[in-house]
């Protein structure tokens, strides 16, 4: 029950990411939340099958920091990289 709280968690805190992170219009706004909803479950079901606590403090920090970790690499790849692009093809017009 407590990785649906998590999971949600994640996710507002990926469309925080999504609002500070540079280029926001460079990236769709569910990219960042999905991406750190999908690594918050994955933390937690990987702790869980170590056997940490469940609830614990080191699960919800593990898999929340796994969470906004995942987001701010994926965010800063992508917008980067499609900036990027664009110099690149409006240099060529």
């Amino acid at each position: 029950m407590q990785l649906i709280y998590a999971g949600t968690v994640a996710v507002v805190l990926g469309l925080a990411l999504h609002a500070v992170l540079p280029r926001r219009g460079l990236t769709g706004v569910l990219l960042l939340p999905a991406v750190a909803g999908a690594a918050c479950a994955i933390t937690w079901v990987a702790l869980t099958w170590l056997r940490v606590e469940q609830g614990g403090a080191a699960m919800w920090l593990a898999s929340l920091l796994a969470a906004i970790a995942a987001a701010a690499v994926v965010g800063t790849a992508v917008r980067s990289s499609r900036h990027r692009r664009d110099e690149e093809r409006l240099a060529a017009v």
